[in-house]
């Protein structure tokens, strides 16, 4: 008895027709291998736009956002300094320790029976949502606060380090790039070890990409020392602001993990093409 072959009955990587994903929840559908690209940037999202918007309201006002040393901006500035440490340094520990977590208990369960193809692509689709995700943190603490912070203190002089400019960009935006990136490298070292396994080593790419979130976020010492001691008004071209273009070449690594796993991709389709040819001179009749 014959078997016919049809992208309905094999796996495909263009969708899911196993049955091993629930409907409407296969690897590349919006609600499925693509849906934490949209959580993940929804609530990054939400909190710079709400940030913001919290500036606009509280930062103008002398009791509140001008004045350092009054009690408005203990309540409203510094309590929110404090308030984002403790946020970021959980969301932080705890989501990196989970992906490290679980990823040790999958590479256990793939040593029992490996990752179809159609997972294998859903974790590729989830990686590239962590990499739109982290692009758009880079862009809101390398780009939009960036440039709002100079406008703020060549308008408002600075009192001190923690202005309401600062205390959003270098302890919210600056700490979250490195969350992302962190958790982005974990994410692919553990759900994708034919791209990222500890055998291919530390890859370039990744390097790069942290190195420039660690490097945004030291550069913030060495800005408030040259504009405290240095140069107090805020130039853009000021000689302590140079490293901060070291940034954007670094950054620029974050090209290469999409060609990194988008040639996994290509490998994937040549595999199920390698498969189904295999079949087809095996039985004739199927093709």
């Amino acid at each position: 008895m014959s078997t016919t072959i049809t992208p309905e009955s094999r796996e495909d990587t263009r969708g899911d027709s196993s049955g091993e994903f629930p409907k409407g929840r296969g690897p590349i559908d919006w609600n499925g291998g693509w849906r934490w690209m949209f959580i993940g940037s929804f609530l990054l999202a939400g909190s710079f736009i709400g940030l913001r918007i919290y500036q606009q309201k509280f930062a103008w006002y002398k009791e509140y956002g001008l004045d350092a040393a009054s009690d408005g901006f203990r309540t409203y500035w510094f309590n929110l300094f404090l308030g984002e440490l403790v946020v970021v340094t959980i969301v932080t520990l705890v989501w990196w320790g989970w992906l490290i977590k679980s990823g040790q208990n999958l590479a256990a369960k793939a040593e029992a029976k490996p990752i179809s193809k159609a997972e294998e692509v859903r974790r590729i689709a989830v990686f590239w949502g962590l990499i739109g995700a982290t692009s758009l943190t880079l862009y809101f603490m390398a780009s939009f606060f960036p440039n709002q912070d100079g406008v703020w203190h060549q308008t408002a002089v600075r009192d001190t380090a923690l202005t309401p400019s600062h205390i959003v960009m270098f302890f919210w935006a600056f700490p979250l790039g490195i969350t992302m990136t962190v958790g982005t490298y974990l994410y692919g070292r553990t759900r994708l070890p034919k791209v990222y396994s500890p055998d291919k080593g530390f890859p370039w790419s990744f390097f790069l990409l942290i190195a420039a979130s660690v490097t945004e976020m030291m550069q913030v010492a060495m800005n408030e020392w040259g504009h405290s001691l240095w140069i107090t008004e805020e130039i853009f071209a000021a000689p302590f602001h140079w490293p901060f273009v070291t940034y954007g070449w670094l950054a620029s690594g974050i090209f290469a993990l999409w060609a990194e796993s988008l040639g996994r991709l290509l490998q994937i389709e040549d595999e199920i093409e390698e498969e189904r040819q295999a079949v087809a001179t095996s039985d004739p009749a199927i093709a």
